[in-house]
């Protein structure tokens, strides 16, 4: 569930990248992609939550900064294009930083992987992204139920 929550969070801010409003994003399209109230309502909470605590979701130094993490030819073999790419895609719209990044490839290579693509690698940035390893963080791995809205 965390993986399709994290697909919702990327749309939603790429469309705010686009000069979007909040309440310019057409949630119900969300709905016709087969995405439950519960997992969009918990997307949005996850983003509220950090505006709330005063994070800045789009950091000035990842605008302003024009450098790329280059993969070694271990990882190279190990990531896919599409999960390079998707690595990337969740930097440039601050879901994870350069030392996340690299905790993510981390993580995939001591798992043993041979090979992973983007399904597979999206449990991955899930775990960073609601910090799963941090038990003690309630709001960080806060699952709304079907009924739950927010106001």
């Amino acid at each position: 569930m965390q993986d399709k929550i994290v697909e919702i969070i990327v749309y939603i801010l790429s469309e705010i990248k686009e000069i979007k409003q909040l309440g310019d994003i057409n949630v119900e399209s969300l709905a016709e992609r087969g995405y439950s109230d519960s997992e969009i309502n918990t997307a949005f909470a996850w983003i509220f939550s950090k505006l709330d605590e005063g994070e800045l979701i789009f950091s000035e130094d990842q605008v302003t900064s024009k450098s790329h993490r280059i993969f070694n030819p271990v990882e190279s073999k190990i990531f896919s294009t599409d999960a390079k790419g998707y690595l990337l895609l969740m930097r440039e719209l601050g879901l994870l930083n350069d030392l996340d990044i690299d905790l993510v490839i981390e993580k995939v290579i001591l798992s043993g992987y041979q090979r992973i693509n983007i399904l597979e690698l999206k449990k991955f940035i899930a775990s960073i992204i609601f910090n799963l390893e941090n038990k003690s963080d309630f709001l960080s791995r806060m699952i709304l139920q079907n009924n739950d809205t927010i106001n």
